[in-house]
């Protein structure tokens, strides 16, 4: 079916069922309220051998003028959105420069392959151009791809890239299909312990197939795919330099990639510079001689280190109250409000008490969802009311606040504790986990016995952590858990993830640029991410097969609307966890930094390339 159409109609025809996109503030649970896909066009019976060339789908709009970022936030939302790595500096600009961006410690290594803290975004995706980087609008950014075509099987398992010649990565060595070819290879064995795999495991294999083509067939029909290859998992890194140093060295230095940027400097619990890329494949870009992630923990010191010049981009809380509120008092600072997925209380529904239904269900009645959201949040986050994306995504699945299952009411829940306790001969309050053992087929995809153990409230010893755990800890308690507090004692990720063993584990529900990014992994059955752990129930099984029919699907409306049958199921079944809000994250800017085509404060889309692009950027 697809052999031979062109380049835009396999584009239009691909990523309509792909992108999500994603605008700050609420949008209706009607399925209706998503946006219309493009028309699918038919395929012609013959196409000419330069269909593969076609041009692009969309015009750029003329340049605008050179702005600083405050006025281009002011303004975006009356401009016509594009592509901002598209636009180019007026010829008075000055280029050069250092930018300065301030976030909290979360930088246990800089080899982005395996890195697991969640700002991986934040500068993995400066230092590496994926095979398929895309907009929000579903446009195909050849600027940022390392691919230049591609064609598609008419079974729809095999993809056939043609990718850019006489590029280098950023150490000098030389980009082609063998190196590409080698990364992903490199990415899929489960050897290498890539966090990145999950991303693109739908993968069978990987072949050069040309000196610049790689050909990649998928075990199934998988859409998302192309959304995958847009992301880290996607960026491929000198083989040649890997041969010669290896992952430890890349942990300190840094993996030579193909982006705009690479790793200068990375001082640990301090900063990380990160150098314009000699090497990189557009001339001109980028604008930035270079950008350093400076490490303050102190949000008070972080906002004062802005205001005062020392940086030029910070990273915010919600809870952060004062520095927020002296930064919102700045005329001269433009803000960004993103939301994240929302917060969970992750369990484990294979193991008793959290595989009786009952028992997860009196857990979602004990939280008080907007007194989190006012203590946790200090009232900017989104309450969970079925969605487990941002609240504006187009396959976000939501209830009125009426028609939510399970309201806060500790006395509901209290009763179906005290229901389960009598038919298992047990007394209140419950304090114990079950062991599990796995089945021969699941501990060869991984799972991991478990044995007996006590039910915590596990986190971090960060203080927002900590203040959340204690908050949670007592609404628990009153419906009839006894929770011990697991606090600092490290793994806190591979222990919810992982092995599953962590109970009301407080973490999140991880966001992707295409749903299937975050549904397979978080709700579907078993393997790395699924925090349902390895569940047979009937209802855990439903709910995989929902999200492997939306991920099988090109149409667009068919897999919105499974989407959100699968986080309806997830909801009325209380599966994965406890979910309370979606979280903020603000951003404050200095108006010395400009970016051509920055989002409004109110209106944020959602790209393969979630940072905040600062291989765009440059200093006034």
């Amino acid at each position: 079916m697809f052999k031979n159409i062109s380049l835009y109609s396999k584009l239009a025809l691909l990523l309509t069922a792909m992108i999500t996109v994603l605008a700050l503030g609420c949008s209706s649970s009607d399925s209706s309220d998503a946006p219309s896909a493009p028309a699918q066009p038919q395929a012609p019976a013959a196409a000419a051998a330069s269909d593969a060339a076609a041009p692009a789908a969309k015009a750029l709009p003329p340049k605008p003028a050179a702005k600083g970022f405050a006025q281009v936030a002011a303004t975006a939302a009356a401009e016509p959105s594009s592509s901002t790595s598209a636009v180019e500096l007026p010829p008075d600009r000055k280029y050069g420069g250092n930018l300065n961006y301030a976030m909290g410690s979360n930088n246990n290594h800089v080899f982005y392959q395996q890195y697991t803290p969640g700002a991986g975004a934040a500068w993995a995706m400066t230092i590496g151009d994926p095979i398929m980087a895309y907009g929000a609008g579903a446009e195909w950014l050849k600027e940022k791809s390392m691919a230049t075509s591609f064609d598609v099987s008419a079974d729809g398992k095999t993809l056939v890239f043609q990718l850019r010649e006489g590029t280098n990565y950023s150490d000098g060595t030389p980009f082609n299909a063998e190196s590409q070819a080698w990364s992903l290879n490199w990415v899929l064995d489960p050897e290498n312990t890539a966090v990145t795999r999950p991303q693109i495991s739908s993968i069978e294999s990987v072949t050069a197939t040309g000196e610049y083509e790689v050909t990649i067939v998928t075990e199934r029909v998988y859409t998302p795919i192309l959304a995958a290859l847009g992301m880290m998992g996607g960026m491929s890194f000198s083989p040649t330099a890997y041969e010669a140093d290896g992952v430890d060295h890349f942990k300190t230095f840094g993996a030579p990639t193909t982006g705009p940027f690479m790793v200068d400097e990375w001082i640990q619990g301090s900063q990380t510079k990160f150098s314009a890329n000699p090497h990189y494949h557009t001339e001109g870009k980028p604008y930035l001689d270079s950008w350093t992630w400076v490490e303050i923990d102190d949000f008070q010191v972080r906002g004062a280190a802005l205001q005062t010049g020392q940086v030029d981009l910070i990273q915010s809380h919600a809870k952060a109250l004062d520095t927020n509120l002296a930064l919102r008092a700045d005329s001269s600072l433009t803000e960004l409000k993103s939301f994240a997925g929302v917060r969970l209380s992750h369990h484990n529904a294979a193991r008793e008490p959290f595989d009786d239904i009952r028992v997860r269900q009196a857990a979602q009645h004990a939280m008080d969802r907007q007194g989190w959201n006012d203590v946790i949040a200090n009232g900017e986050g989104h309450t969970y009311m079925g969605s487990v994306i941002p609240p504006a995504s187009a396959f976000a699945y939501e209830v009125a606040p009426g028609e939510f299952p399970y309201p806060y009411d500790p006395a509901a829940g209290k009763a179906l504790m005290e229901e389960y306790a009598a038919d298992k001969g047990l007394t209140l309050p419950l304090t114990t986990m079950s062991a599990y053992t796995c089945t021969p087929e699941q501990s060869e995809a991984g799972c991991v016995d478990l044995v007996e153990q006590p039910i915590g409230v596990t986190t971090t010893s960060k203080s927002e952590d900590v203040a959340r755990a204690e908050f949670e800890l007592e609404l628990y308690k009153a419906v009839g858990f006894e929770p011990t507090m697991n606090i600092g004692e490290g793994r806190e990720g591979p222990r919810t993830f992982v092995d599953k063993s962590a109970s009301f584990s407080l973490r999140g529900f991880g966001v992707r640029p295409h749903p299937s990014g975050s549904f397979d992994s978080y709700m579907g059955y078993g393997g790395y991410w699924n925090n349902g752990g390895w569940s047979q129930a009937p209802i855990q099984m439903e709910l995989d097969q929902l999200l492997k029919d939306a991920a099988a699907t090109y149409d667009y409306d068919e897999q919105v609307k499974l989407y959100k049958e699968a986080q309806k199921v997830y909801m009325e079944n209380c599966l994965g966890g406890v979910k309370s809000a979606n979280l903020p994250t603000l951003w404050y800017v200095s108006p010395s930094v400009g970016w051509p085509g920055a989002p409004s404060v109110d209106h944020v889309l959602f790209h393969s390339d979630g940072s905040l692009k600062i291989y765009d950027m440059w200093m006034e």
